[in-house]
């Protein structure tokens, strides 16, 4: 499925692009790996890289939306119901536990969730805690890069384009 010249998305929702493929030995003998160099900055230092097991690569990396699923994806947003009143404790969990599935319409609910809880706090005049903002704001990073790579646009196009094609507005941070 993946191959040189290949852009992936990681279990954390970073993506890299695979720029190579080399025989290391990581204390096993040698294996093939591909190297992968990420796509944006993140908290990476400047030329990192990584290496997933080429065998193992199905399992630690899921291709890119393609432009047509990216923008069935983003029609759907309106429809999108979001999740229930749960406590902080359970939300916690639960947020993690969806967004750990990889499933994108998972990822979109708890953003919509979120941006929801958001507004509700500040009619109510009340704190948003640091959890939520750093996971809204960790998922919508994450849903602009893939969208700015998917359509070739610059990460600052994204959220007016989004709202273009969805009609809302989900990064509002």
């Amino acid at each position: 499925m993946f191959g040189i010249g290949s852009r992936a998305i990681d279990k954390r929702g970073r993506i890299f692009q695979i720029v190579a493929q080399e025989e290391k030995d990581f204390g096993s003998g040698k294996v093939p790996y591909f190297v992968l160099s990420p796509c944006f900055a993140y908290d990476f230092t400047h030329g990192y890289q990584c290496f997933i097991p080429v065998d193992k690569a199905d399992l630690l990396l899921r291709p890119l939306l393609t432009k047509e699923e990216a923008l069935d994806l983003l029609k759907q947003v309106p429809s999108i119901e979001i999740l229930p009143k749960v406590g902080p404790h359970e939300r916690k969990t639960q947020f993690q536990n969806l967004v750990n599935s990889g499933n994108r319409i998972d990822s979109l609910r708890v953003i919509l969730t979120l941006l929801a809880y958001r507004e509700e706090r500040i009619r109510l005049n009340k704190a948003f805690s640091d959890f939520d903002t750093r996971l809204l704001r960790t998922l919508t990073g994450l849903l602009r890069d893939e969208i700015s790579v998917v359509f070739n646009l610059s990460p600052n196009e994204i959220p007016s384009f989004v709202e273009k094609v969805c009609g809302m507005n989900l990064f509002l941070i």
